[in-house]
């Protein structure tokens, strides 16, 4: 595999949905009339509904800026979201009239809208009120201001940015653009319409911000744009690029990255001040290993950034986890509720700015799987089969991540289908030190809530994917894999044995893409290592797989070069 090609495997899940217009336009309205509903707005409360209320319409109004012919639709909606974006920055109620409100609740909105997550604000710690924080602290002096947001999350934290320059005296506006094509190659063209805008931004002698969250692995996004805006006239010295964290310019994958993006100021986030009251310890980007393991030579490989936001009290008695801004947080949140009154892991508490609280757990962390561990395993596969049930999902992107990894990384082109029967939001994190016998000799699950529904692979699937972590990850052979198995089909009455095979196999290959892309992305040469050595666990897992292995023999010298490949 060449350099070039290893940064092509598919590790990043596109969040994208389906959902009807119709329900999400009533959850908007019934959000903005509890948000009316409020007195004090300087309390934490009714800070964390306000936020509600931005997410769900900044949400609506993306989904209906993606969709043709919705353009007066979009407005109607950016005009809502600037508003409690203003009201949030003010800590008050937003101004609202009647009209306004009867307006919205009678929008024609199309049936079937596309919406994804914003993820800074779903996994990453980011807050609204960051970009706030930033214009205050950066002195902005300019005579106005043309705000661009990037789509998904752009819409939002635009909305923002324009609210807080208005505030201050500085004329702002706002349009919102999503570029297109490869993830590391994007690219955007300007409608007339948005022309228009821009040259009238030009006249007034309008500074242009570019706001969206990243810059990610490659900083194509903001690139397109920011390039878009030259070739619209605009001078480079004329355009500052807002992302959510200081980009690491020799790290970014886009052709020429580097010298493209120094053209242009960057005023960059930095990590959040709006954490709960009593998170004193910052223990994210695999700080936690610490407390957890007696050496280094322990410490399983982190990928920093991909991290969720983690705190510890000052008595170390309490772990304080993002989990998300809104109903994307309360959703998590409700998981690791169902959790804790099932028996599988600690209590938790909302605790405000999107974290929640759970005890510090302490005790041993078994690195063998014993007959005890595995009926433990097949119990909670058996649970998380009943309780976090969902209807049944495609799995054609996970076929595709399987198939497109397998012949990028290593050369194998194989059909893969990967049938579904019970579908899942899965855990996704079977590792063994996910998991902790506490002193009182209860076997608990750690970090279960979220990752099955995170920005990564898989996303919903069936259960067959949290068995297959658990064979690879305990490194299950034989008779032990026969116990898990059936037991698990003896508790739950299906029959996983039929499907299994294959996704172990999509399971493998995925652990190897997200390993090699981390090591490629970490600068740390400790961390790089320790990514490097679990790649090649997966990569010789892969040449176990009975599968790989067919192919192999049926390929004969035409794929020689699979042996140097390590299969």
């Amino acid at each position: 595999m060449s350099a070039s090609d290893s940064w092509k495997l598919l590790v990043f899940r596109d969040g994208k949905s389906g959902r009807s217009g119709s329900k999400l336009l009533r959850e908007l309205c019934r959000q903005t009339e509890e948000v009316l509903s409020l007195c004090d707005f300087t309390s934490r409360s009714a800070q964390e509904e306000l936020i509600e209320a931005l997410l769900r319409s900044g949400e609506l109004e993306c989904a209906l800026a993606d969709q043709e012919q919705c353009e007066t639709q979009a407005a109607t909606l950016a005009a809502l979201t600037d508003e409690f974006a203003a009201a949030l920055i003010k800590k008050r109620q937003p101004n609202l009239a009647s009209s306004t409100r009867d307006a919205l609740s009678g929008l024609a909105v199309p049936e079937q809208l596309t919406i994804a997550p914003p993820e800074g604000l779903c996994y990453y710690a980011l807050h609204p009120l960051d970009y706030s924080d930033l214009l205050r602290d950066s002195a902005i002096e300019v005579p106005a201001a043309a705000v661009v947001g990037i789509r998904s999350i752009g819409t939002t934290l635009s909305a923002i940015v324009c609210a807080w320059l208005n505030l201050h005296g500085i004329p702002a506006e706002r349009i919102t653009v999503r570029p297109t094509g490869h993830p590391f190659d994007r690219s955007l063209s300007f409608d007339d319409k948005q022309q228009r805008w821009i040259a009238a931004c030009i006249q007034r002698a309008a500074h242009f911000f570019v706001v969206d969250e990243g810059p990610g692995l490659s900083g194509s996004s903001f690139l397109a744009v920011a390039e878009a805006l030259e070739r619209a006239g605009v001078a480079p010295g004329q355009i500052t690029l807002l992302p959510s964290s200081s980009p690491d310019l020799g790290s970014l994958i886009a052709s020429n990255a580097a010298q493209r993006w120094s053209r242009f100021r960057t005023l960059a986030l930095q990590p959040t001040r709006r954490i709960p009251q009593g998170a004193v310890e910052d223990i994210s980007g695999g700080a936690w290993r610490k407390r957890v393991f007696a050496s280094e030579s322990q410490w399983p490989a982190v990928w920093s950034w991909t991290e969720r936001k983690k705190y510890l009290s000052a008595d170390g008695e309490r772990v304080f986890r993002f989990d998300g801004h809104g109903h994307y947080g309360k959703t998590a949140r409700q998981r690791s509720e169902v959790l804790a009154e099932c028996g599988w892991g600690p209590g938790v508490s909302s605790v405000g700015e999107g974290f929640s609280e759970s005890p510090w757990l302490n005790g041993i962390r078994p690195s063998t799987a014993d007959r005890e561990v595995l009926i433990q395993l097949a119990r909670y596969c058996a649970f998380r089969a009943e309780y976090f049930a969902q209807e049944p999902a495609s799995q054609e992107a996970l076929e595709e991540m399987t198939r497109v990894n397998l012949d990028r990384a290593l050369g194998v082109s194989i059909p893969i289908s990967l049938p579904v029967e019970r579908t899942v939001i899965a855990d996704a994190r079977m590792m063994a030190h996910e998991w902790i016998r506490c002193t009182d000799g209860r076997l608990l699950k750690l970090d279960a809530s979220s990752h099955g529904d995170d920005h990564f692979y898989p996303g919903p699937t069936d259960i067959a994917w949290d068995i297959a972590g658990a064979i690879t990850e305990w490194k299950l052979k034989g008779d032990d894999i026969d116990l898990l198995v059936s037991e698990y089909q003896r508790l739950s009455g299906d029959n996983v044995q039929s499907r299994l095979t294959c996704y172990l196999l999509a399971y493998c290959v995925f652990r190897l893409a997200f390993t090699t892309s981390a090591g490629l992305s970490v600068s740390d040469a400790d961390e790089r290592m320790r990514f490097e050595q679990e790649a090649e666990t997966w990569r010789q897992m892969l040449a176990d797989c009975k599968s790989v292995r067919d192919f192999k023999g049926q390929a004969g010298k035409k794929n020689a070069g699979l042996v140097a490949a390590g299969i």
